[in-house]
């Protein structure tokens, strides 16, 4: 009687699937503090505006001309001394470089950071300004709103026909239509795409979501043969059998009952295809075929900066550390979700 009392007195609380994906998660510490970074990265492109107009007083496009590539305004006393710094190191080697130089340099740094918080609004260039004069961090600011919008939308045109292209593929495995969609995934793999992208940026001179558009239709190669992969391997399941047996349709198996069987697979894929499209927007905008000027992205930010990388480093810093922030922060919460969503992982990394 009292084991049974016991019995009863004991709650057992069942746990669902996302239930568990979730605790997995908060337990991770490397993930949440991925998700922490991501989400300030968001917030910053989402008020970029406010944050121009009422924090940094500047606007992304306004261009002067006799600011043209000033270093940071904290550091307009200690840049020149570097300069002689660096160029000590050039001229005589490591051995011959000034490092007693660094005391005073550091000095005069810490010196204008104060007198860069107490500054007037519009008065202080944080990270510098552009070829144009322009404020760097408003602009990278501004470019969070392009880079990321395009990453989102290249992962969701991409994921889109990848996952549908890979249910058909892999529920008609061997017969015709297979043949067909494998026949479309290999020309379109055989394309050069960077030739391409290239030639079709300079054709129809594409806006965000145009380029988004173009990188997303060329981008959902990989998803297919990886969804066909899985899809192949649960087709001849029992509860696939069975949902045939009793008339369900082809659309009803292929949606209620194999699409949420690689949900998790989706979910990880489409998370790092939106950080390789971020990347991809940067190094077509660096060539100068992607979004072109006066709209500030963080990939065209660093067109031609790195002819003047000595003389301003911040012009290709600036938007580096932004592009590598954000990608960092979304391949690891892909990584964690990947371990999340593993029903075999009992425990997040942490």
């Amino acid at each position: 009687m009292r084991s049974q009392s016991n019995l009863n007195m004991t709650q057992v609380k069942e746990q669902t699937y996302w239930g568990a994906v979730g605790r997995k998660l908060l337990h991770d510490k490397i993930t949440v503090a991925a998700i922490l970074l991501l989400t300030f990265m968001i917030s910053i492109s989402i008020g970029a505006s406010w944050i121009g107009d009422n924090l940094l007083g500047f606007d992304p496009t306004e261009t002067n001309l006799r600011y043209r590539n000033k270093p940071p305004t904290w550091l307009l006393e200690s840049w020149p001394q570097f300069e002689e710094f660096t160029q000590s190191c050039q001229l005589k080697g490591l051995s011959g470089c000034q490092w007693s130089w660094w005391g005073e340099v550091i000095s005069h740094a810490l010196t204008g950071i104060p007198n860069c918080f107490n500054a007037a609004l519009g008065q202080c260039h944080w990270l510098g300004t552009d070829q144009a004069g322009r404020d760097v961090l408003t602009r990278a600011i501004y470019g969070g709103r392009i880079s990321l919008r395009i990453g989102i939308y290249v992962a969701g045109i991409s994921m889109t026909l990848g996952v549908m292209m890979g249910l058909i593929s892999g529920y008609y495995a061997a017969t015709l239509i297979d043949d067909i969609i494998n026949a479309i995934i290999q020309t379109m793999g055989s394309i050069p795409l960077l030739f391409l992208l290239i030639i079709l940026s300079r054709i129809f001179q594409p806006g965000p979501e145009g380029l988004a558009f173009l990188l997303g239709i060329f981008g959902w190669m990989g998803v297919s043969r990886l969804i066909r992969g899985q899809i192949f391997s649960i087709r001849e399941r029992e509860y696939i059998i069975a949902s045939r047996a009793i008339g369900a349709s082809i659309w009803q198996i292929m949606f209620r009952h194999m699409f949420p069987n690689v949900i998790s697979i989706i979910i990880v894929v489409g998370v790092f295809n939106i950080a390789g499209a971020i990347i991809a927007e940067a190094g077509l905008s660096y060539l100068g075929v992607g979004i072109g000027p006066p709209l500030p992205s963080w990939g065209n930010m660093m067109q031609g900066s790195l002819g003047n990388f000595t003389d301003a480093p911040w012009l290709v810093l600036t938007p580096g550390l932004f592009i590598f922030l954000t990608t960092l922060s979304i391949y690891l919460i892909g990584d964690g979700l990947r371990d999340a969503l593993d029903p075999w992982v009992k425990e997040a990394r942490e």
